[in-house]
């Protein structure tokens, strides 16, 4: 079985054309500039390809996207070349890099991220060391809820034979108390998209 970094370059040109910007798209992009705040300093963790990365560009100070794929960092800059944000840029890091100061941003947003990682609780108490006080979490996840047993067992089979992803799916409330264990206040969990098998969670660091 790959590695994650290995499975992701592997996938990487098949996934990244899976971004469909359509009305949902635009609808979570607004939900993420204005939760995150015009003047905001943003970590996109797990960014992949870029495109919500450069699209929240036009709407925050600063955003910096992260993944642990080179290759889909590869196709993130070449976006960024394409489009010339000149308040992004895109690194091959996990979170829990040391190389990402504390304190350092205003928001940070996980879209399809939390049940990817080894250590869901672990990364969540990292996104509240990097935020500011009075720093806002935006992430998406999909819980036990919104995938069914049957596609459970489909997803561990396809991880035994190398194709899909190790992935770890906890319940709403779960993920709630990670948060809440870490020290956040959860402000919203919602599902916007039944279709995207994920609910919203916003959660601030208090100030």
């Amino acid at each position: 079985m790959p590695t994650q970094p290995a499975f992701w370059d592997k996938v990487a040109d098949k996934y990244d054309r899976r971004t469909v910007k359509g009305p949902n798209y635009a609808a979570r992009l607004e939900r993420a500039a204005r939760w995150a705040g015009q003047d905001a300093s943003v970590l996109d963790v797990g960014c992949a390809g870029g495109q919500i990365t450069l699209d929240l560009a036009g709407r925050v100070r600063v955003v910096h996207g992260i993944d642990i794929s080179p290759r889909l960092i590869e196709k993130a800059k070449q976006r960024l070349e394409e489009q010339g944000a000149l308040n992004c840029t895109f690194a091959v890091m996990s979170a829990d890099d040391p190389a990402l100061p504390a304190g350092a941003f205003d928001a940070v947003t996980a879209y399809s991220l939390l049940h990817l990682v080894p250590d869901a609780s672990a990364t969540v108490r990292r996104f509240y060391e990097l935020l500011r006080p009075g720093g806002r979490v935006i992430a998406e996840v999909p819980t036990t809820s919104d995938i069914g047993l049957h596609l459970r067992v489909l997803i561990k089979l396809m991880t035994l034979v190398g194709k899909a992803p190790v992935v770890k799916v906890y319940s709403q409330a779960r993920y709630e108390q990670m948060f809440r264990d870490a020290g956040f206040v959860v402000d919203e969990v919602k599902v916007y998209n039944p279709k995207s098998m994920s609910r919203s969670l916003l959660a601030t660091r208090p100030g």
